[in-house]
């Protein structure tokens, strides 16, 4: 770098490298400028000044570089050769072109580099060109790196003012990117004359080729660069200038051109503004007249003229309100008298109505049509009064109101209003001299014909109950039908034990015999409620309860029968509630406890595992056992949080066990109906990491008959899992069988009701019970026998083949404690097949 300070100071005359310098920065801003432009501009203009721009800028470093070269001194003689110098002229502008137009022509981050380096190159081109066409007498040797110095200062200056020029397009975008233009010019020219060295070489003569003084010919070369590029500037500028005034002078047009668009669309707006009011009125589903404060008529559509079919010369404008009154009235269209008094008496009617607020009324029609007539006043007095048919809207009303208020399978009234006739007739029978007898009646055996049957049977068969309701029952009763199976009658009554008794008789006896449905003929029963009003209850609500607490009691009883109310039913089901809430506490307090009764090898003796048995400790009532709880609890729906709770509870038990024992657990149907049940066993077996083939899962036939299908499909996923499955209770049911073909059961239970047959001293009753026993067997699956309780009963099953044995003979249910220490106690004695007696 010291040769290139040194070349600058000493070989050079500064005068004319300031008057290089200027010539250059005037170039760079006319380029800058015009470049701008091109931006600025579309399609070919956009290249008629990119070209303009690469030759100014071309000129514009020719000019810098040769006066440049006029101001050096390299102590001999100097001249330049023509067609070299033409060249470099030509390379300048060229190249220069052809980066701007790659830094406007192309889209991305890259484009100023691209077009920047290619300046760079435009700008080294000219002066090795230049540098070329000069004629020394003497040896021209180069630094090589210098020469690669100053093409590398070139590009990247020229990147920066490209990059510079494409960012900021104002003023100071403008004089920033020349001077950057102007760097990369100058600093690439200097750079490079310091790469050069030239030795005198008196054998290398040259002929003058300027006759003129170096100063004079710069002098001259930088007036014709500064006035071609001062031109070109005000080209420019002249240009920027008229571009500006010629797109005000567009804008103008164009807002004058919208502007005159919006006065022809509000001029057609105008025109069409009355055909669309006249279309729209006359397309009005209202039929529309006005009237002014004179009662003449103003203005009417097609519609209101055909409603009330009115002539010609009562359409006409001021045609008075009181003479098409008259005719609506004369003519028969109202459905009234026709006389002229009539029509009198409807127009005093109208003129009693304010005139200064809305109003409504519906007028008949002969032929039976509701018209809505709405009138609307106006200000400065008339009316507009539009005339709606309504025939149709009122008969939906009527039907709404009546599915609102009546049962759509059967048309009886439904609870809505069996309530409400209800509190009339309460009222009724507070004035004395009559009760009210009301009957709550729940079909028996339905689910089962709409479960065998399906749905439409079921549907018809309620259809067939509410036509016989109809025949055995008076034409003051009220049937209705609350839901599902149940239905309603009341029916006032004198004497309520003898005449309700009566009609609940006539009921049951009714409801008794078969119903054909077509392709089936099913019987089913009923079970009937009574209360008595006033005597059981003051309202309808409380006379509901009582009524419904007589069913009940009625379905407790074996059904089939009626009931009344009893003050002692209240307490029974106050009693449940109270132990409803308890089982809720409990749950919550974890009062409820597990034990656990070991089903054994029948050859061996060996415990196989534990079938997990649920026990509550009441804290006032003591034990209370499965069987007062667990029906409740399935009614409550407390028993699938019950059923998560034995699941978990059990399973985290048993994985404290050898991995030999099996723990059962028995599911009821609520836990199938919840959507839960298959996740919430996954779960307990992953938080317990218990093996799948250790869980046992106990279904009866009663779980599988509320919903086959489903209780199927959750079955089948448990058993994919590895879970076993065993079918609970074998032999009390009447589809066992049909079940066992239906699904691979892993285990079958024979109930405790034939095995406790076994040591029976009835023959029949023992040999039945013994059939039953190696009926199981004979299937192939594991046969588990309950309730063993006798020597005699375990010596039978052994002889039939009866894989495991369970009952008080092994061992009572027992809690967590006491397994864990039978099982120590039989680890101690290396005894497997150790047994904890009762």
């Amino acid at each position: 770098m010291f040769r290139v300070f040194s070349c600058l100071a000493v070989e050079h005359d500064w005068r004319l490298v300031v008057l290089a310098g200027l010539v250059c920065f005037a170039a760079s801003i006319v380029a800058v400028s015009i470049f701008h432009r091109a931006i600025a501009t579309r399609a070919r203009t956009r290249w008629i000044w990119i070209t303009i721009a690469g030759a100014a800028i071309g000129y514009g470093i020719w000019a810098t570089h040769f006066v440049a070269m006029l101001a050096y001194e390299p102590g001999v003689p100097t001249g330049y050769g023509i067609v070299p110098t033409a060249f470099s002229l030509a390379a300048a502008m060229l190249l220069t072109s052809v980066g701007f137009g790659v830094a406007v022509g192309t889209s991305g981050r890259w484009r100023a580099m691209a077009g920047g380096v290619i300046i760079g190159g435009g700008i080294a081109s000219m002066h090795y060109l230049g540098m070329w066409a000069l004629e020394v007498p003497g040896r021209v040797v180069w630094s090589v790196d210098l020469v690669f110095v100053s093409i590398i200062l070139g590009m990247c200056l020229g990147c920066a003012t490209l990059a510079v020029a494409l960012m900021y397009q104002g003023y100071r975008g403008t004089l920033a990117a020349a001077i950057l233009l102007t760097l990369a010019i100058v600093s690439h020219h200097f750079t490079a004359m310091g790469a050069v060295q030239i030795t005198p070489d008196p054998t290398r003569a040259t002929t003058d080729s300027l006759s003129l003084s170096p100063a004079l010919l710069a002098l001259a070369i930088a007036g014709v660069a500064l006035s071609v590029l001062g031109m070109s500037l005000v080209g420019v500028l002249a240009d920027r200038r008229l571009a500006t005034r010629t797109a005000r002078f567009e804008e103008i047009i164009n807002q004058l051109s919208v502007a005159r668009q919006q006065l022809e669309g509000s001029q057609n707006e105008l025109q069409d503004q009355k055909l669309r009011l006249d279309t729209a009125i006359n397309n009005m589903v209202e039929a529309l007249c006005m009237f002014d404060a004179e009662r003449r008529l103003v203005v009417c559509n097609e519609r209101y003229a055909l409603l009330y079919r009115l002539p010609p010369e009562l359409l006409r404008t001021g045609t008075p309100h009181a003479d098409i009154i008259r005719h609506r009235v004369v003519t028969g269209i109202l459905k009234s008298d026709t006389s002229e008094g009539a029509a009198e008496q409807f127009l005093s009617k109208l003129a009693a109505l304010p005139f200064d607020a809305v109003s409504s009324r519906i007028d008949e029609f002969t032929d039976g049509r509701l018209i809505c007539v709405t009138r609307q006043p106006m200000a400065g007095g008339g009316w507009v009064a539009t005339h709606l048919d309504v025939t149709e809207q009122r008969r939906s009303e009527a039907r709404i109101a009546h599915m609102a208020q009546h049962d759509a399978l059967t048309d009886l009234p439904n609870r809505v209003l069996l309530r409400e006739r209800m509190e009339h007739a309460i009222a009724v029978t507070r004035s004395g001299g009559v009760d009210l007898a009301v009957l709550m009646l729940d079909l028996d055996r339905f689910k089962e014909v709409n479960d065998t049957l399906g749905h439409p049977a079921g549907d018809s068969l309620l259809r067939a109950v509410s036509a016989r309701l109809r025949e055995c029952t008076t034409e003051t009763a009220l049937i209705a039908r609350l839901g599902g199976d149940e239905f309603a009658v009341i029916d006032y009554v004198t004497n309520p034990a003898v005449e309700a008794a009566t009609l609940a008789e006539n009921i049951r006896k009714a409801l008794c015999e078969p119903f054909d449905l077509g392709d089936h003929r099913v019987t089913v029963g009923t079970s009937i409620g009574i209360a008595i009003a006033p005597r059981d209850g003051s309202d309808s609500d409380g006379l509901m309860k009582s009524a419904d607490l007589a069913l009940y009691s009625a379905k407790s009883g074996g059904r089939g029968a009626f009931r009344f109310f009893e003050p002692e039913l209240d307490q029974l089901m106050h009693a449940r509630r109270n132990l409803e809430r308890d089982m809720r506490d409990a749950l919550a307090g974890r009062e409820f406890e597990l034990h656990y009764q070991p089903f054994v090898n029948t050859a061996t003796g060996e415990i196989r595992g534990f079938e997990a048995l649920l026990r509550w400790h009441h804290p006032r009532r003591g034990l209370v056992l499965p069987g007062e709880f667990i029906p409740l609890a399935e009614e409550a729906g407390l028993i699938v949080p019950l059923g998560e709770w034995i699941l978990r509870t059990a399973c985290a038990e048993a994985a404290k066990w050898p991995a030999h024992l099996k723990i059962a657990i028995n599911l009821s149907p609520a836990q199938f109906r919840s959507k839960e049940l298959v996740p919430v066993i996954v779960d307990a077996l992953a938080s317990s990491e218990i093996a799948p083939h250790r869980l046992e899962l106990e279904v009866t036939e009663t779980v599988i008959m509320h919903d086959s299908e489903a209780v199927f499909a959750a079955l089948g996923q448990l058993r994919e899992l590895g879970v076993r499955i065993a079918l609970d209770d074998f032999g009390t049911g009447y589809s066992s069988l049909s079940f066992l073909q239906r699904f691979p059961f892993d285990k079958i239970k024979v109930d405790r009701s034939f095995v406790s047959e076994l040591s029976s001293a009835r023959a029949d009753a023992h040999h039945l019970a013994r059939a039953v026993v190696r009926f199981a067997v004979s299937l192939g699956k594991t046969t588990t026998a309950e309730g063993v309780e006798a020597k005699e009963q375990l010596d039978v099953l052994r002889e039939e083949g009866c894989v495991e044995t369970q009952g008080y003979y092994f061992g009572r249910p027992m809690p967590a404690s006491a397994i864990a220490k039978m099982l120590r106690r039989g680890a101690k004695r290396g005894d497997k097949a150790a047994v904890c007696a009762a």
